[in-house]
């Protein structure tokens, strides 16, 4: 069915005040920006620790190809010096440096593995101790906001009664 208007009368609707200028919701306006910022703060702290830990990884890794290289260059340089040293020992009928040279290496190894370790627990012990710095920090911020949220509220209690 097709309706045509054919008249009527308009009504004014009276205007509503806003509460916009209530101390409530601009609490709540303020909890909500304070709750966003916190989530921002939250997401930034993640995003900034996701950098920190790639850089770490990627400097271990570094590290790592860096002494897998050197292991290989020393092992070049071994299996040079034990043809060098077969030689001489079949020329001279000395055939124990060979259990001489596999105890050096033996031993080097094991230097090379404490002296990595040594390292990388120096460098965590300083990590952790920037993570605990920084998340005293933060407690701290949230204690104080905390307290301010608090005394908001309380101040917006004794108003209404």
């Amino acid at each position: 069915m097709d309706q045509s208007y054919t008249g009527g009368s308009w009504t004014m609707i009276p205007n509503v005040p806003s509460h916009s200028n209530s101390p409530a919701h601009s609490n709540q306006d303020q909890y909500y920006l304070h709750q966003q910022s916190q989530q921002q703060q939250q997401q930034f702290n993640q995003f900034q620790q996701q950098q920190q830990q790639q850089q770490q990884f990627q400097q271990q890794h570094q590290f790592q190809q860096q002494q897998q290289q050197q292991q290989r260059l020393i092992q070049q340089q071994q299996q040079q010096q034990n043809q060098q040293h077969q030689s001489l020992a079949s020329h001279f009928h000395l055939l124990h440096i060979t259990e001489l040279n596999n105890h050096f290496e033996k031993c080097q190894q094991l230097l090379n593995s404490i002296s990595t370790s040594i390292n990388s627990k120096s460098m965590t012990v300083e990590g952790q101790k920037r993570k605990v710095e920084e998340c005293e920090q933060l407690l701290n911020q949230r204690r104080d906001l905390l307290g301010k949220y608090r005394s908001s509220v309380e101040e917006l209690i004794k108003s209404e009664l």
